[in-house]
């Protein structure tokens, strides 16, 4: 059993785990935004951009895991960040 406790607490504290989440929130926020509120939905093309930030972040743990900018925070917030932005510019 504790086997599995130390296994799930390192999934809970993974830098993957916390870019997922924040991936999943803002997608989910971009698709409310784009069918409740814009009142012409928000083009693919912006929506991509968000996991382009995803695909970043992976290939940067990929080569460099010791690097500062493999940080989960910064990521998170870049992500969160962009949503914010694509959100403003639809915004009538």
């Amino acid at each position: 059993m504790y086997k599995y406790l130390r296994i799930a607490k390192a999934l809970v504290v993974s830098g993957h785990i916390h870019v997922a989440l924040s991936l999943g929130i803002s997608i989910i926020a971009l698709a409310y935004v784009s069918k409740r509120i814009l009142p012409e939905p928000i083009k693919p093309i912006y929506m991509s951009i968000i996991s382009l930030i995803m695909v970043g972040y992976e290939s940067l743990i990929g080569s460099n895991k010791n690097s500062r900018l493999a940080n989960s925070i910064y990521w998170v917030l870049a992500i969160f960040i962009a949503t914010a932005i694509i959100i403003s510019i639809h915004l009538p």
